[in-house]
């Protein structure tokens, strides 16, 4: 008897229903009080007392998740008023635009994190990460000529967090130098430095319009694809299974250190607690549940920083991973696995293809949404990006160890780039101008769902299967 198709997520659910009541309760601008507190109380006591009726329990653990989403949504924050003098620390690269320099920095006086726009000339380009400053804010994010000077105790007023965070990016900045040179007009070094460290203060607005055209926009930004490559690379290199909890803990850490050299950014968190899970339940010896595990990020994700709703790394990140998890099994159904053994160069070709489609499908609905673009030739971007990344990420970590290696390592993200650039100029290459509505972007989802579960409804029956 097969098995359901959602039997192994029991989280996915709650996790959904946590990000509605989140939703819900910014949007009703709920004060978190007592009254919050008492009816998540009230609908714990009454979802206990239903488990004569497992459905009307069922939907009383949902119901209890949106009102937890309430109880946690982000309220109103204090904020630093404009023109206020207050201390702040720089917490990431700096980097120019057309007439200003752009960097996030760190208000002590709230723990807010803004991104500013700073005057540009020759004192504010002498700016780094970890600088202490004193700022005074127009407008919520335009700091003038005259509205900074260096000074203060910023960084001592940070949390332990905060500044191993702010050490681990002055560490990458040191990191970015070995591979290359601190060129920010070289578009090579700057792609690099993004897909390697994740630092994308280099990267030109010709060079990310490039990418976005193309539908590569994902590698410049670390996610679930950098970190899988990682992992893979790091339990290569630790030789032999004598030790396996041993290896499976150092390949966690080293992911943790990654995750936190190149920023914490939410979708690198994403990938690095589900690696991190999965690495637990090899240790254990469990059986593995991609979409149980999902369901858990996202839970902790949400519970520990409900704003992370609202990032858009956060929302693609997951997507994607929804995306390939439940629809690339659909394709397992077509091609058996020995048929994949034995033809390995075709089953690798066709696992890539499969992979990048469900990926799309998830994500393609947000891209329109945020962006208004939906990139035409994204698989073919993806035979040639996929393979490019993982050569890349094995050499920028020869090149860290031996840096006269880099020139190479420079010329075959050149050569990528070249590429992207020519592929960008082709006739329709991207449809511009999508502007969809929140309502139409879930309709399209629940599209994708039912012919999702119609394909696969139907591949059972045709394989003979009983389907629950």
């Amino acid at each position: 008897m097969e098995r359901p198709l959602f039997e192994n997520c029991p989280l996915l659910m709650p996790a959904a229903c946590l990000a509605a009541g989140i939703a819900l309760g910014d949007a009703m601008a709920v004060d978190h009080g007592w009254t919050t507190v008492l009816l998540l109380l009230a609908t714990v006591a009454a979802t206990l007392l239903t488990g004569r009726w497992p459905l009307v329990q069922s939907a009383g653990v949902w119901l209890c998740f949106v009102v937890l989403g309430v109880a946690v949504a982000p309220g109103d924050e204090e904020h630093v008023a404009d023109g206020v003098w207050t201390e702040a620390v720089v917490a990431s690269p700096v980097s120019e635009r057309p007439k200003t320099l752009m960097a996030d920095l760190l208000l002590t006086a709230t723990g807010e994190r803004r991104r500013c726009y700073i005057w540009k000339d020759e004192r504010s380009r002498q700016l780094s990460v970890g600088d202490n400053l004193m700022v005074s804010i127009r407008d919520s994010q335009f700091v003038s000529r005259d509205g900074w000077q260096r000074g203060g105790d910023g960084f001592n007023r940070l949390s332990h967090l905060q500044r191993l965070r702010i050490r681990a990016l002055q560490w990458r900045s040191t990191l970015v130098l070995r591979l290359g040179g601190a060129s920010a007009d070289d578009d090579a070094q700057a792609v690099l430095a993004a897909m390697a460290l994740g630092d994308k203060s280099a990267l030109s607005r010709e060079l990310r319009q490039t990418y976005s055209v193309t539908g590569a926009s994902h590698v410049l930004a670390l996610s679930g694809l950098h970190l899988g490559i990682i992992y893979l690379l790091l339990t290569r290199l630790m030789l032999g299974r004598r030790h396996f909890w041993l290896t499976q803990v150092l390949v966690i850490l080293g992911i943790w250190a990654f995750a936190l050299i190149t920023g914490l950014s939410v979708s690198v968190l994403r990938a690095a607690v589900m690696i991190s899970l999965y690495a637990v339940f090899a240790i254990g010896g469990r059986r593995r549940a991609p979409l149980g595990v999902l369901g858990f990020t996202a839970l902790v994700m949400l519970l520990v920083n409900s704003r992370s709703l609202y990032d858009i790394g956060f929302q693609l990140s997951f997507m994607s991973m929804l995306g390939i998890l439940l629809l690339a099994p659909l394709a397992g159904r077509l091609v058996t696995a020995k048929w994949m053994m034995e033809h390995r160069v075709a089953g690798w070709f066709l696992t890539l293809l499969v992979m990048s489609l469900t990926a799309q499908m998830g994500t393609a609905p947000l891209v329109a949404y945020h962006f208004g673009r939906f990139s035409t030739y994204f698989l073919l971007t993806s035979i040639v990006v996929i393979p490019a990344v993982t050569m890349i990420l094995y050499g920028a970590v020869v090149a860290l160890a031996i840096p006269a290696t880099a020139p190479v390592l420079l010329w075959l993200t050149g050569v990528l780039n070249s590429v992207l650039g020519w592929m960008s100029a082709w006739p329709l290459s991207s449809i511009e101008g999508l502007h969809p509505s929140l309502l139409q972007v879930a309709m399209v989802y629940v599209l994708e769902g039912v012919v999702g579960y119609a394909v696969w409804r139907f591949l059972s029956c045709m394989s003979g299967k009983r389907v629950n």
